[in-house]
């Protein structure tokens, strides 16, 4: 479900120019997490997070999408969004920066998507994620952003977030570790 932050506690930095807001608030599970409801306030926050299931159509990839409440928010439903001015939306859900098979060498996704959408920075993922420890990075980024007071350095705090999960002695694997991905400057 997403995670909006409000954008009135935001401080630009002086390094920077973009801001840090205040921690993601929520419309909670359950029936206010409702694709229209995403919509509607998706372009009116700074941060969004996506903490759900994800969904790959590899047949037609602008099907792709997070599972909402009541149905899925795809690929088409951001691309018919519009322009907003935002900084990070984090898709803590499978498969969310995977395209098609019958089109290998386009980047049509719900990441991209968001990017296009006016999203400078998104955190999505190649792969399945494993629900034990999507957790842990997220809270590892975010941690890192409120200490970072801006967003600038973001592939770097993500760099760091995996390379803890990766070193720690029960995920080894790149399964658990290398489906996150940084898109964005």
């Amino acid at each position: 479900m997403a995670h909006p932050a409000s954008r009135s506690p935001a401080k630009p930095t002086p390094s920077s120019g973009s801001s840090a807001p205040a921690p993601p608030s929520s419309p909670g599970p359950g029936p206010r997490a409702t694709r229209r409801h995403i919509l509607d306030e998706l372009g009116r926050h700074a941060w969004v997070h996506f903490a759900c299931h994800g969904q790959q159509d590899l047949d037609e990839p602008s099907r792709n999408a997070v599972l909402l409440h009541d149905e899925p928010l795809t690929v088409l439903d951001v691309a018919r969004l519009g322009a907003v001015d935002a900084e990070l939306a984090f898709l803590s859900a499978c498969a969310t920066a995977s395209g098609g098979a019958t089109l290998p060498d386009e980047a049509i996704h719900l990441a991209s998507s968001l990017q296009t959408a006016g999203f400078r920075h998104v955190i999505a993922t190649l792969w399945p994620i494993y629900d034990a420890v999507a957790p842990q990075v997220g809270q590892d980024v975010y941690q890192a952003l409120a200490d970072a007071g801006q967003t600038r350095d973001l592939a770097a705090l993500l760099h760091q977030a995996v390379r803890r999960l990766r070193d720690r002695d029960d995920s080894r694997s790149p399964l658990v570790w290398a489906p996150y991905v940084h898109i964005g400057p």
